[in-house]
């Protein structure tokens, strides 16, 4: 049957096939985004120096640059933290997380103020980016957009947030 399978009939006359096009991932459904992206593989490391550029805009506001902190900042292989700061400090922090179940997470806080997005495979996500691997690196960068906060004075708001890393192992 002549045109029965795209492609068939001009491998049988001796042509070669049509080209197959990829779609970027782009051209997805946001909730079939998150499906496109790959997650990263960390090995197991301690972790030496970094830092990281936070941005956060909407009903709070944060501009600035975090360190790395060493001493809460591990990979076992299977999960990965980042910690940049102190958690729950006045002076603001930044985790990256990098789960088992394949889930990376975007906490941002300062004082009491406190936002988290993140990517989780299968569902819609607030955040997209990525991150790159080396043996001696972990760099990575992240928007999340309109990730429901708790404020600090109290009540709840929506904040976009931009976070560029490197944690040095």
């Amino acid at each position: 049957m002549p045109g029965a399978l795209p492609g068939v009939d001009s491998l049988r006359a001796g042509h070669p096939p049509p080209p197959q096009r990829a779609l970027p991932c782009a051209a997805f459904r946001s909730t079939l985004r998150a499906s496109c992206w790959r997650f990263p593989t960390i090995s197991e490391r301690q972790f030496t120096g970094g830092g990281a550029t936070v941005t956060v805009t909407g009903s709070s506001k944060i501009s600035q640059e975090i360190p790395l902190n060493t001493k809460a900042s591990y990979g076992d292989g299977e999960s990965t933290w980042l910690q940049f700061g102190v958690s729950g400090s006045a002076e603001g922090d930044v985790l990256v997380t990098y789960g088992e179940s394949k889930e990376i997470g975007i906490t941002v806080g300062r004082g009491k103020f406190l936002a988290t997005g993140g990517i989780m495979p299968g569902e819609k996500s607030q955040c997209s980016g990525k991150a790159q691997v080396t043996a001696a690196l972990v760099s990575g960068d992240y928007t999340c957009t309109g990730v429901t906060s708790k404020q600090a004075e109290g009540g709840m708001g929506k904040v976009d947030i931009k976070v560029t890393f490197t944690a040095k192992s």
